[in-house]
C-alpha cells in the first residue's frame, strides 16, 4: 500500500463525484433531515473522501447538501453552492477503497456511550438553551437520557423502561428511590418477617461480637434481603413457572416472594430454627401460590440432599464470610476463617450450579468484606464469587450495582473516614451468570411480565 505524506483539502463539484453504487450504508429520509439540521447549525465540518472522481465517504452529507442547495440554502464552509471540501485518497488500491467504505461506517458504529457522561453533557446543553435536535438523538432518546423514568409500581405496557421492566434495566439499581421504598413497604406489609429465626443467642454480627468481647453491649443488626430486588430477579431471570434453588436460604423473604410470583422455591438452610420460623409464615401465601420448601441441611452436600431438584434459577445471598455470625455450628460458613470459608463456599456454588438446568441463569447478591484485623483491606470476595461460578461452568452475564438505603451511614461515615480514610459502603453487587446458551436462557424466561396483582389487599 502506498502512503500519502500530506492530506490536502480541495473543493470539488458534488455533481461530479461518482457515488459508489454498492454502498451498503443506507440513509433514510429522516436521517437526511437530521444531517440538514446539522449542516445548518455547524456548517460543513468533515471533508468528503474521494479517489479521483469516486466518492468513498460522505454520501449522506452530499445528498443532504444537494437538497439544501436545490432549495436555495447556503452552507457554511461551502462558499460556492454545489462545491464541497474533499480529501483525495487515490493512493489506496481498489480493494482498499472498497474496504475503507465499509470500515469508515462500521468503526464509528462500534463505539459506545458513557451514558452518565452523555446525560450530563446533554443536560448542560439543554440548560444553556441549545437546540438539542441538531445532535441527532430523537425525542424519545432525549427524554430517556434527560428525564429517566423513576422506578415505580409495575404498570405493564410498552411505555417507559420502568413500565416495561418494573425498573430501568441498567447496571445501577437504586433501592433509595421513593418508589422502590414504597414497593418494599408493600411487600413487608404482607407480614414478611425475614428476621425471625435469627435472634438466637449465637447470632450476632462480627462487629457486635467484638463489642461484647470489650464488655460493650451487642446490638443485633439483622440484615433483611430486599424483596424488591428479589422480585426483579425472578421477573427478569426466572421462567414464570420455574423452580428457584437457594443454597443459602436464610430468612423467609426469597421464598415468600417467589411463591407470590408463581415460582416454586426450594431453599437449603443449615439452622433448623430458621427453617421452622420460615415455615411459620406460610399463611402469608394465597391459595394458588406454590408453597416454598425449606430444607435443613449443609449446602456443601446440596446435590445429595436435593438430588431430584432441577432448578430453573439459582438465586441467593451468601454469608459475607464472618461479617455476620449465624451460629456456633462448625459447619456454618460464617464461623470459618476466610481460606476455609472460601473452600466451602466454592463447594456450595459448584453443587448449586450442578442442580441448575442447562441454558438457565443464576444470581448471587454479594458485597465485599474486609479483614477484621491488620490492614482492614478488602478480601476481594466479589471476584472470588465470580471465579467460583466460572469454575463451576457458568459465565458472568450481568454485573449490576445495587445502591442500598443509607440508614445511619451518613452519621457513621464522617468519623470512620477521618480515622481510617475508609469509604462508607453503600452498595452491593448483583452478579448474574448463565449456564449454557444465553439465547436459550432468555427464551426460557419469556417476556418480562410486570403485571401487578400481588397486593390486591392494598387496593381494597
Amino acid at each position: 500500500m502506498k502512503t500519502s505524506n500530506q492530506l490536502a483539502i480541495a473543493y470539488r463539484a458534488a455533481a461530479d463525484l461518482v457515488r459508489y453504487d454498492r454502498n451498503a450504508r443506507t440513509h433514510s429520509a429522516a436521517q437526511i433531515e437530521q444531517i440538514k439540521t446539522s449542516l445548518r447549525r455547524f456548517g460543513w465540518t468533515n471533508p468528503a473522501l474521494v479517489a479521483g472522481e469516486d466518492l468513498l465517504a460522505g454520501h449522506g452529507r452530499i445528498e443532504a447538501a444537494t437538497q439544501m442547495w436545490a432549495a436555495g440554502e447556503t452552507i457554511a464552509n461551502c462558499p460556492v453552492p454545489g462545491q464541497v471540501p474533499t480529501v483525495d485518497l487515490s493512493h489506496l488500491s481498489a480493494d482498499e477503497r472498497r474496504a475503507y467504505i465499509l470500515a469508515d461506517n462500521k468503526l464509528a458504529e462500534n463505539a459506545g456511550w458513557d451514558v452518565d457522561l452523555l446525560a450530563i453533557e446533554l443536560a448542560d446543553l439543554r440548560d444553556a438553551d441549545f437546540d438539542l435536535s441538531v445532535i441527532g438523538f430523537d425525542a424519545g432518546e432525549l427524554a430517556e437520557l434527560l428525564d429517566p423514568p423513576q422506578p415505580g409500581p409495575p404498570g405493564g405496557g410498552a411505555g417507559s423502561l420502568a413500565e416495561q421492566f418494573m425498573v430501568p434495566p441498567f447496571s445501577t439499581l437504586n433501592a433509595r428511590d421513593a418508589a422502590w421504598q414504597d414497593r418494599k413497604k408493600a411487600w413487608l406489609a404482607l407480614g414478611i418477617q425475614s428476621e425471625l429465626g435469627r435472634d438466637a443467642p449465637a447470632f450476632s454480627s462480627a462487629s457486635d461480637q467484638q463489642k461484647a468481647d470489650r464488655g460493650a453491649p451487642a446490638q443485633h443488626r439483622t440484615s433483611i434481603f430486599d424483596p424488591v430486588l428479589c422480585e426483579l430477579a425472578y421477573r427478569w431471570f426466572c421462567p414464570a413457572d420455574g423452580l428457584v434453588l437457594d443454597p443459602f436460604a436464610g430468612g423467609s423473604v426469597r421464598g415468600i416472594v417467589a411463591a407470590r410470583l408463581g415460582r416454586q422455591y426450594v431453599g437449603m438452610e443449615l439452622r433448623a430454627e430458621q427453617v421452622q420460623a420460615n415455615r411459620a409464615q406460610l399463611d402469608l401465601l394465597r391459595a394458588d401460590d406454590p408453597a416454598p420448601a425449606w430444607h435443613v441441611g449443609d449446602s456443601r452436600k446440596i446435590g445429595q440432599h436435593l438430588a431430584d431438584v432441577e432448578a430453573d434459577f439459582v438465586f441467593s445471598c451468601p454469608p459475607y464470610a464472618n461479617l455476620e455470625r449465624y451460629s456456633d455450628d462448625p459447619a456454618d460458613l460464617s464461623t470459618m476463617d476466610y481460606p476455609a470459608f472460601l473452600t466451602a463456599y466454592r463447594e456450595v456454588i459448584s453443587g448449586a450450579v450442578g442442580q441448575l438446568k442447562p441454558d438457565r441463569f443464576a444470581c448471587f447478591v454479594v458485597g465485599d468484606v474486609r479483614e477484621k484485623r491488620g490492614t482492614g483491606c478488602y478480601r476481594n470476595f466479589v471476584a472470588d464469587t465470580i471465579e467460583a461460578f466460572l469454575d463451576a461452568g457458568t459465565e458472568l452475564y450481568n454485573h449490576a450495582v445495587l445502591l442500598t438505603a443509607l440508614g445511619s451511614l451518613p452519621i457513621r461515615a464522617g468519623k470512620q473516614f477521618s480515622a481510617s480514610r475508609k469509604l462508607g459502603t453503600a452498595h452491593q453487587h448483583v452478579l448474574v451468570f448463565v449456564k449454557g446458551d444465553w439465547k436459550r436462557a432468555v427464551a426460557a424466561c419469556g417476556e418480562v411480565d410486570v403485571s401487578d396483582d400481588l397486593f390486591p389487599e392494598a387496593e381494597e
